[in-house]
């Protein structure tokens, strides 16, 4: 795990040098709710700890997992230029060992595309989340592609927020 403390919290994310690196299999992104066996991808799990509403079995990353933002001083934080800046640093220090892991199932499941998983919906709600952040560094990085899949059923229009019930007028 980074020692955090050491890290510039407070500053600009660090720029991301351009290598040329192939990629090892084709990859996407989702969240563990919409995977499903008939699209044909290899489910792969990129978060702390395992999702117990998951009955489906996947293959997990764990160094690709968010462990600084889940544990030690930054366990509950909710700051997401901290976030990334912690998050892209765990990319740069671990940058062998991800691509190692990415190598191996590439090797392990030839001619299969794999989808990096955690639980955020992106699609659904825009929330954040560091299977999208990886994509954005792997991109900057080394020019790989690696999309979002669809929700289930497609695209999902976010949800309008219910109106307000109107107060009952008061005397007062």
């Amino acid at each position: 795990m980074l020692d955090v403390r050491k890290l510039n919290l407070e500053g600009p994310e660090q720029p991301v040098e351009r290598i040329e690196v192939r990629q090892p299999m084709e990859l996407s992104t989702t969240r563990y709710q919409n995977w499903r066996p008939e699209l044909g991808i290899l489910p792969v799990g990129i978060t702390v700890g395992r999702p117990r509403f998951v009955r489906y079995s996947f293959e997990s990353v764990p160094v690709l997992a968010p462990h600084e933002l889940m544990r030690g001083p930054l366990k509950g934080i909710d700051n997401i230029a901290v976030e990334r800046i912690v998050y892209f640093e765990r990319l740069r220090v671990y940058e062998h060992e991800i691509l190692a892991a990415l190598q191996e199932l590439a090797k392990r499941y030839p001619e299969t595309p794999a989808c990096l998983m955690c639980f955020e919906a992106v699609a659904e709600k825009g929330e954040e989340c560091h299977r999208r952040w990886y994509a954005e560094w792997a991109q900057k990085r080394y020019g790989w592609d690696i999309p979002e899949l669809e929700p289930r059923g497609g695209a999902v229009a976010a949800r309008p927020d219910k109106p307000k019930a109107e107060e009952p007028p008061t005397l007062f």
